[in-house]
């Protein structure tokens, strides 16, 4: 029987690869996000995970009765700063990005997840283990959020058979990282890096596959590094 996957934050960078990955292993693939997108034989329907109407409006319009597998990619960043610099504007933008939409995706995919025993990967980030050598607190904030809420809802669903996990890929070379960050930056930071590289894509859509896979009925609550090294938790 083909399996479903809803990825949301998938139009651009991890989400863009996990769905097109899925999708050549012939998964029904669903992207959600707020830049419409066209990929051959990946539906799209839009969502601000911002909004919990559009949330609702989203997972309403679905063309499955159950959800298999839930990839949550979402989310946004913002440069580092003093935090006499502090904005509570921006402050919510990032939260409400990376952590309320989260919460609010969950909220309304759980009876879809329930009916299948399904389930979900939230992508974090290697902030939310260590802290962010680029970005400001408050996305460093958001990633450790999610740890937590992955963690608390890995044992409240426990009963209904539903696995939730994170990944906490370090950076990744996607076109985003490619563009906008200089060539010798990226070489200083390989050089830190105990395997000499920056991630890929695949090295983090791997850990996805696995554990949204049908071989894995044991792992979760857990939170995945993908650092090449960089962060060795005990």
């Amino acid at each position: 029987m083909t399996r479903n996957a809803i990825i949301i934050g998938g139009t651009s960078g991890i989400g863009l690869e996990t769905a097109r990955s899925l999708y050549s292993k012939n998964y029904d693939v669903v992207i959600g996000g707020r830049t419409d997108i066209e990929e051959a034989g990946i539906q799209f329907s839009s969502i601000d995970v911002t909004s919990e109407d559009s949330v609702g409006r989203f997972f309403e319009s679905l063309p499955f009765k159950k959800i298999d597998a839930l990839i949550y990619s979402a989310g946004t960043t913002t440069l580092k700063k003093p935090i006499t610099k502090f904005s509570v504007e921006e402050y919510y933008r990032v939260h409400d990005a990376n952590l309320l939409g989260a919460i609010l995706v969950l909220k309304y995919a759980y009876s879809l997840l329930l009916e299948a025993r399904g389930r979900v990967v939230v992508v974090s980030s290697f902030a939310a283990r260590t802290y962010s050598a680029f970005s400001g607190f408050e996305y460093t904030v958001s990633k450790a959020g999610l740890s937590g809420l992955v963690k608390q809802l890995a044992v409240e669903w426990a009963q209904d058979e539903i696995l939730i996990n994170s990944v906490c890929p370090s950076m990744v070379a996607t076109p985003m990282l490619v563009n906008n960050v200089k060539q010798t930056v990226l070489d200083a930071v390989e050089k830190g890096i105990p395997l000499g590289r920056i991630a890929t894509p695949q090295d983090v859509v791997s850990a996805i596959e696995f554990l949204i896979s049908e071989d894995n009925n044991y792992i979760t609550g857990a939170g995945i590094d993908i650092n090449g090294g960089q962060y060795l938790s005990a």
